[in-house]
């Protein structure tokens, strides 16, 4: 009973134990620390899809959200944002070739440039009784298209004014592709199965 009763504790660990392992740690962490700002700092056309993801959200809720992609299911219209850059050095989907039976419209004159997408394969066609006009102020992308491709047998023009006035700048037939396209006050997008239904 006198033996347990004498048994010291274990010894603390000495001071030269103890200083060892704060210069590791700080050592860590310094390496942490310096890490996370190149992770951190975010690419320039990565902000600018999200900034932009973020804005047309708040203009016009409903949408899905799918890597660089909005869809709103009821409209059937997507919009897509291609940066000017990509992290890696890889670059997102290519614009280039609407998808079939769509009719797309791009903010840039070539269709396979950086910016923003506006994809359709519904009918807005007022005299068809579909889904009257597609009004581009929906998306932020009114005054704002500089290109449309057609890769479907629809027919679709570009309009300024739907209150009593045709307004037509421009119109493409099927399977068509229109570069540089004159957009002034182009708000509206109609796109018909037959040419006559065009005009509002």
């Amino acid at each position: 009973m006198r033996l347990r009763n004498h048994i010291s504790p274990p010894s603390p660990p000495s001071p030269r134990k103890r200083l060892l392992v704060p210069p590791v740690v700080l050592l860590l962490l310094g390496a942490v620390m310096a890490a996370a700002p190149a992770r951190a700092s975010a690419d320039p056309g990565l902000k600018w899809v999200d900034d932009s993801i973020k804005a047309q959200l708040v203009r016009h809720p409903g949408g899905v959200v799918s890597g660089n992609s909005i869809r709103y299911a009821n409209e059937d219209v997507t919009l897509t944002y291609k940066p000017a850059t990509a992290p890696g050095a890889v670059a997102p989907d290519d614009f280039a070739g609407c998808s079939s039976n769509e009719v797309c419209l791009y903010t840039t004159t070539s269709v396979d440039a950086s910016g923003i997408r506006l994809s359709t394969g519904s009918l807005w066609c007022p005299w068809e009784k579909t889904n009257s006009l597609l009004d581009l102020r929906n998306y932020g992308l009114a005054n704002q298209v500089r290109a449309a491709d057609n890769e479907s047998a629809l027919w679709a023009e570009g309009i300024w004014s739907k209150d009593w006035v045709r307004g037509e700048q421009w119109k493409m037939a099927p399977y068509g592709i229109l570069l540089n396209l004159n957009t002034n006050n182009i708000t509206f997008l109609n796109v018909c199965l037959k040419e006559g239904d065009l005009e509002y």
